[in-house]
């Protein structure tokens, strides 16, 4: 059976830190007499579920048009869950009691379940999430079989922390095959997954994306 990871995009996505949404414009429509129906379509980059590339914090870092087929394939998913509220930072030690489960996966899903806010209050989960510690992104780094990061979180960075955020995109990104995957749907999603597939709109030179993450349970 397979499920998604990731939301659907639509012109009340919330964007991090206020930034740019979605607008749909129809295009051709039959309700006006036309053949058929389209739309023409403005979104930022970083809007819903997304995944950053290295090129994102990394000058010389590969862009997700440079994503091998390969890379967006895995097979070895961990799901934990560390709960966090507005403004609260994930700190290494947290992660150091999941050691056995993040070394053997090749990506890990981090669940803190402020993703409660994401419709009851966009304002808290755009404007004061939680933050993943520098120190926690050299951590998961550290691990050489782990090759991405997904969260339930609008970012792994803060409006609250945003130094502390962006020393953990780099910490992260430093690494030419580390991929993040922000604001992923993870909420009652079942623990155990069997495979994982990263599906982002390829556009070159994007340092992120907008994403389609399925899911095997």
């Amino acid at each position: 059976m397979w499920i998604y990871l990731s939301h659907i995009l639509s012109e009340k996505t919330p964007s991090y830190g206020g930034g740019p949404g979605l607008k749909i414009q129809p295009h051709r429509q039959i309700a006006r007499g036309d053949s058929s129906n389209s739309y023409i379509i403005t979104l930022y980059n970083h809007l819903g579920t997304h995944v950053d590339a290295p090129n994102h914090f990394m000058v010389d870092g590969r862009a997700v048009s440079h994503l091998r087929p390969e890379e967006l394939f895995f097979n070895a998913p961990a799901l934990i869950d560390i709960p966090k509220d507005a403004g609260e930072i994930l700190t290494r030690k947290e992660l150091e009691d999941f050691y056995d489960m993040i070394s053997a996966a090749d990506i890990l899903l981090l669940r803190t379940g402020f993703q409660r806010y994401r419709d009851r209050n966009p304002e808290v989960f755009i404007n004061k999430g939680p933050c993943l510690g520098a120190e926690a992104a050299r951590y998961l780094r550290s691990f050489p079989r782990l090759r991405a990061l997904g969260v339930d979180m609008i970012s792994i960075s803060s409006p609250i922390h945003r130094d502390e955020g962006r020393r953990a995109h780099r910490e992260l990104l430093s690494r030419d095959d580390f991929l993040i995957i922000e604001d992923m749907d993870l909420m009652e999603k079942p623990r155990e997954i069997r495979r994982l597939i990263l599906a982002p709109l390829m556009v070159e030179i994007m340092d992120s994306s907008p994403c389609l993450v399925l899911a095997e349970i």
